[in-house]
Parts: C-alpha cells; sequence; structure tokens
C-alpha cells in the first residue's frame, strides 16, 4: 500500500491526532483530485485543529476547491461556517455571489464568518451586504463587522461615509468606529461628514468621529479641528487641541508642512 493511500485511509481514523498528520500529508503531498474528499472532510471533522489543518489542505488548490466549498454551503451552520472560513482564505471574487446570502443568516456565527469572507474579496460588490448591520448586535458581532470593513478597504468607504449621517446615533457611531480601522488612506472621503459628526453629535458619537477624523491626511481635517478647538464646547476644543498637537509631531496637517 503506498503512503498516499495510507494517509487517506488515517484521516478516517478515530484520533484526531492521527487523522491531522494524515491531513497534512495529504494537503502537502495529495493529488489535485482528492479535493472533494478533502472538502466532505473538513465539514464534518468535530476537532478544532484538524479541522485548521483540513482547511489549510483545500485552500492549498483553491481552483479545484472552491466550486466544492461553494456546493457545501448548503450544509448545516456549523459546516457553512467552516467552509466560508475556508472561502475567507481562498479570497476569490467569484465566490461573492455565493456567499452573500449568507451574510443575513439567522446564525450569528455563519452571518459573522460571511461578513469576514466578503471583506477579504475587496470586491465593492460586498458593501451593501455589510452597510446594513452597522449599529446591529451585540460587541462581538459589531466588532467582526468592522473587522470586515477593514479588511474590505476602500469599497466600503462610500457607504461609511453616509452612514457617519444616519439618523440613528449607534448606526453613526458603528460606522466611526469602522472608519477609525479602515484609517488613512483608505479612509480619506469620509473626512467631510466625520468633521460634521465630531462637530454636531453627542459626546461620546463625537469623540469616535474626531478619532476617525484625525488619523486621516486630508486638507479639510486640519480646518475642522481649528473650528473646533476655538469653539464654546469645552470638550471639544480640548481634544481638538490635543489632535492638533498630534498631526502635528506625526508631520500631518498644513502647520507641520509649513502651508
Amino acid at each position: 500500500m503506498s503512503t498516499l493511500e495510507q494517509a487517506r485511509r488515517a484521516v478516517y481514523d478515530v484520533d484526531p491526532t492521527v487523522r491531522q498528520k494524515a491531513a497534512v500529508y495529504l494537503g502537502t503531498h495529495g493529488e489535485e483530485s482528492l479535493t472533494p474528499e478533502l472538502v466532505a472532510l473538513l465539514v464534518a471533522e468535530p476537532d478544532f485543529f484538524v479541522r485548521e489543518t483540513l482547511t489549510w489542505a483545500v485552500v492549498r488548490r483553491p481552483a479545484a476547491a472552491l466550486p466544492h466549498l461553494v456546493e457545501a454551503l448548503g450544509g448545516a451552520p456549523e459546516a457553512r461556517v467552516q467552509v466560508l472560513h475556508a472561502l475567507s482564505k481562498i479570497q476569490a471574487p467569484e465566490a461573492v455571489p455565493h456567499i452573500l446570502p449568507f451574510a443575513d443568516d439567522a446564525d450569528h456565527r455563519v452571518a459573522m464568518k460571511a461578513w469576514w469572507a466578503l471583506g477579504r474579496t475587496g470586491t465593492a460588490e460586498a458593501a451593501p451586504a455589510l452597510l446594513p448591520h452597522l449599529g446591529q448586535g451585540g460587541e462581538e458581532q459589531q466588532r467582526e463587522l468592522a473587522r470586515a470593513f477593514e479588511q474590505l478597504g476602500e469599497p466600503g468607504v462610500p457607504g461609511l461615509a453616509e452612514a457617519v449621517a444616519d439618523g440613528d446615533g449607534a448606526v453613526r457611531r458603528h460606522a466611526a468606529q469602522t472608519l477609525v480601522l479602515v484609517g488613512d488612506p483608505a479612509a480619506r472621503p469620509a473626512a467631510p461628514p466625520l468633521a460634521a459628526m465630531a462637530e454636531t453629535d453627542e459626546k461620546d458619537n463625537a469623540l469616535v468621529a474626531l478619532e476617525a477624523l484625525a488619523a486621516l491626511d486630508e486638507p479639510c481635517v486640519e480646518p475642522a479641528l481649528e473650528r473646533l478647538r476655538d469653539g464654546d464646547d469645552r470638550f471639544r476644543s480640548m481634544t481638538a487641541q490635543w489632535l492638533l498637537t498630534d498631526r502635528a509631531e506625526r508631520g500631518l496637517g498644513g502647520a507641520a508642512r509649513g502651508d
């Protein structure tokens, strides 16, 4: 019996350590024809560490794995989570239409994995599926959505810039927090609405907007911070002054450049 055939049998062993070693061998030496079997093993594997190894083995051959992963999205929630995890590593734009429906999945574990997988593709088509979830759910869900937008980068910024002016304060805050993660230079188009939010929103929201705004190397940032510094609101004035000083030390803004 060949070593490859031994590994194929060992990957079904009751001992997870044996299965993991077999998965490493199959991922390293197995032929592309084994991909459907590896995907099937992945969605059925109960051990976390073996699943991670099988994920690695599957995504080593992304073109061969993609259709089988897409087909496996029709499985149970636990299987969908693992398949979406693998798709996030492949980062294939052609997978986006198949992932989109799961962004609204009733199981929040599935939805969060779908957000992450969509963000990792970096495609503009992902943003409309992510934006409706701003300000929704608990801390974990909001954090994972923000991380997905961070991965998505520039394609998500127009929608986030609009959300900064949303009528719901929770949405505005989450959008601004997300723009902090997206950062410069991708988030620069959001500078004007962030400045407006910093000037008009309630204190906690304004602080997040100021943090996002001050990180951007955009011409409108400096005047906005100077207006706040010179305004009557003591909290905004002191915060803006600190941020202006910090920007100057980091070489941002017209004053730092001698404009």
